[in-house]
């Protein structure tokens, strides 16, 4: 059910959230008219108390027909009650500031009528869209507290704090219903002093609404049982949670100030700043709104989100935390502050879920996923000490944690030690985290830590940390070189390709034997001996790199720490082969196979096998001596054009022939090939034989050669192979 919402949340999002629509509807005038608000309420003689509280907080014109408006009023007795329960004398005792807060959360901006508030839709009442009734429950009202000022520790400077309006909730039968689960036990659980009476209608907040929608000139108004307290942020009513101080501590690691300028224009004095307090990288649970104006369409009017999107908290109190920090990073940390942002927020952003609205029957059910694709559950009734409705969401108190499957996975050394947190960043920018997500994979990781990963030369440039601003979050980043000798940002796709050379999908339990792996990278491989571990750059230089257990359980596969780093061979064969008799050339035993290329005119400067237009290929070349036997008996062709046709016998493109790895004993790629030779209106063909442990090549005319190397050498455009003879295709 859940998803299904979720789906149709995301349509609401695109359709309605770009545009204000709808909004000669909410300012519709009712058909009968009455007399003001104002006026019906003095009418009836029971109000008189909530009047006197509208005229002292200002809003007497426009409950007097000023503006359209949707009236909610509790009788005088239920205000002599509300004023006990808080210990308030009379409205007398409220000040200015107060009366405001209090009486503007029974004013809900435009005209909302019973079937309105029952089912309202941001986009307009002629769409039906039967899933989502009753899911956009929030409703905006007058009620806003004065601004605060807060210390931006990252600029050291303090901030104006803008606290826009509260939003009253509306709970009518038809959200329960879209949830398929019950109003009334699902309501008590975060009224528990209340009672659910909104059957076929709604309860508005904590309140019973005893009459429904009496008309006036300006409006609806509903009478109900009780005063409807103004609800605070998640965000507030957690802090105010002693037992929960860990929790807020750790989020507001996170926090940031946006500046607000529309508001700055509208609000603020002549200078003054005004802004919003949000948290980096988190959703922002400390603000009013679900939405500030971050996607460029005015914050008021996005009112899919506004009305149907919830900051949904289950926040683990401070034993829990403490308990997790104690078996999880004590070893690596002495306090609970000085983790890394990054772990803290992949933690935290498992304890918030930004939607709608959860109830606790959702979470029994198994409904609610994380943004990590594990399940949220606990139990409502023995792991939860508080709870509420919040203004922007709701709040579960936890006595647990809720452990992120990434935490117990492949990916659990980065997050728990220090010395792998430069991998981790670059999983983390470049995207690669989500690969790790669901437990249908089995993984194996080839860590470098921290001191091999800035000891690395990738992409012509030592790889350098820059810690940024310690307290802020985002402002950490790996970087490169430019050709300018700048430091810059590593690109995402370098990000990409270095982290997905480093893991494998599939569990390798020892590092022995001679095995070959793919990475996640296209075309390139991890090669595994008795000597280590080598990706193609490594292989290429006859280096292996020596690989250690990372100790501790993880439940999807296995991870090893390297000494050196497993880049991709960065490239190409086509540009290196002329060299290959050079006596530094690192690739000599193709010497006589270059001299070849080179006498047909094949590694000409800027015409490098351009036969090939560009694709990526699998190179059979004879050994050295196999070239040299094969050029006393009369074999090679010396004229450059035959010999350019005998020379493109050897080369398989991977577009022709349609697959998508390399050859290697044992993964199955054989069967007929397409050469790059011409033949007629074709190419020529050889055949590969996979045996599982060893390779072998059959032409057209039946001779066959072994593929003698143990290994391929791998570029960025194809894999070279050594056989131990020089075949014919007999054209």
């Amino acid at each position: 059910m859940i998803k299904r919402i979720t789906y149709f949340f995301s349509a609401c999002f695109l359709l309605f959230g770009c545009r204000e629509v709808g909004w000669e509807e909410h300012y519709e005038r009712p058909e009968w008219l009455k007399g003001n608000a104002w006026e019906l309420l003095e009418s009836r003689g029971d109000f008189t108390i909530f009047l006197e509280a509208v005229e002292k907080a200002g809003f007497k014109s426009l409950v007097e027909g000023k503006g359209i408006i949707t009236v909610i009023a509790p009788p005088d007795e239920a205000f002599v009650e509300y004023f006990s329960e808080e210990g308030i004398g009379s409205v007398d005792n409220l000040t200015s500031a107060e009366a405001k807060k209090l009486v503007g959360y029974h004013l809900v901006y435009y005209s909302f009528s019973r079937e309105r508030f029952a089912n309202y839709m941001p986009q307009g009442q002629a769409v039906e869209m039967p899933a989502m009734a009753g899911m956009f429950y929030k409703h905006r009202t007058k009620s806003r507290d004065t601004v605060s000022v807060e210390m931006d520790h990252v600029a050291g400077k303090e901030r104006t704090i803008f606290h826009k309006e509260r939003f009253v909730p509306v709970f009518s039968y038809n959200i329960f219903t879209s949830k398929s689960i019950d109003a009334a036990s699902n309501y008590e659980y975060f009224y528990p002093e209340s009672t659910w009476t909104g059957s076929g209608g709604f309860n508005i907040s904590n309140a019973t609404v005893n009459e429904y929608a009496l008309p006036t000139d300006n409006g609806y108004v509903y009478i109900v049982d009780r005063v409807v307290k103004p609800l605070e942020t998640v965000y507030t009513e957690l802090e105010q949670e002693e037992n929960y101080s860990d929790f807020i501590e750790v989020y507001d690691r996170f926090t940031s100030f946006w500046y607000d300028d529309e508001t700055s224009k509208a609000y603020a004095d002549a200078g003054d700043s005004l802004y919003v307090k949000t948290h980096s990288g988190l959703p922002e649970i400390a603000s009013e709104w679900s939405y500030n104006g971050g996607t460029g369409l005015a914050d008021y009017a996005n009112l899919a989100i506004l009305s149907g999107n919830a900051f949904n908290v289950f926040a683990p109190n401070n034993a829990a935390l403490q308990s997790f920090f104690s078996e999880y990073w004590a070893e690596h940390y002495a306090t609970l502050g000085e983790v890394p942002f990054l772990p803290i927020r992949l933690l935290l952003s498992n304890h918030v879920y930004q939607g709608s609205i959860v109830f606790p029957s959702e979470i029994e059910r198994g409904d609610i996923q994380s943004v990590f694709g594990n399940s949220i559950q606990f139990d409502p009734a023995q792991d939860v000490e508080t709870k509420g409705i919040g203004v922007n969401g709701v709040y579960y108190g936890l006595n647990e944690v809720i452990v992120p499957a990434l935490f117990r996975g492949v990916v659990g050394p980065m997050l728990q030690q220090p010395e792998y947190s430069i991998f981790l960043q670059m999983l983390y920018d470049s995207g690669s985290l989500q690969a790790f997500l669901g437990d249908a994979l089995r993984f194996t990781v080839f860590v470098p830590d921290n001191e091999t990963i800035l000891n690395t030369i990738y992409g012509g440039s030592e790889i350098f940390w820059n810690e940024g601003n310690p307290l802020q979050f985002g402002d950490e980043a790996v970087e490169v070189e430019n050709a300018d000798g700048i430091r810059v940002p590593m690109s995402t796709g370098a990000m990409r390709a270095f982290v997905q050379n480093h893991i494998v999908t599939e569990e390798i339990t020892e590092i022995s034997g001679t095995k070959v792996y793919r990475t996640r990278n296209p075309f390139s491989y991890l090669y595994i001996t008795d000597a280590g571990v080598a990706s193609s750059n490594n292989y290429n230089l006859g280096e292996f790199a020596a690989s250690t257990t990372v100790s501790g359980e993880w439940n999807n596969g296995m991870v090893y720490e390297v000494d050196r780093s497993l880049i991709r061979e960065e490239g190409s064969f086509k540009y290196i082969i002329a060299s290959a008799s050079s006596g530094t050339s690192t690739i000599q035993e193709f010497s006589e196979f270059s001299k070849l290329l080179s006498q047909a005119g094949l590694v000409e400067p800027n015409n490098e096998f351009e036969f090939l237009f560009g694709d990526n290929y699998m190179l059979f070349a004879p050994t050295n001596e196999a070239i040299l036997e094969a050029k006393e008996q009369g074999l090679i062709p010396e004229d450059e054009g035959e010999l350019e046709d005998f020379l493109r016998y050897y080369f398989v493109p991977a577009g022709t022939n349609s697959y998508s790895d390399y050859a290697f004993p044992g993964m199955g790629v054989q069967g007929e090939l397409v050469t790059a030779q011409e033949n007629g209106d074709g190419f020529s063909e050889l055949s590969l034989l996979d045996n599982g442990t060893g390779l072998q090549l059959r032409s057209a005319t039946g001779e066959t050669a072994n593929v003698v190397s143990t290994f391929p050498k791998t570029y960025v455009d194809g894999a070279v192979y050594q056989i131990d003879k020089v075949l014919n295709s007999g054209h």
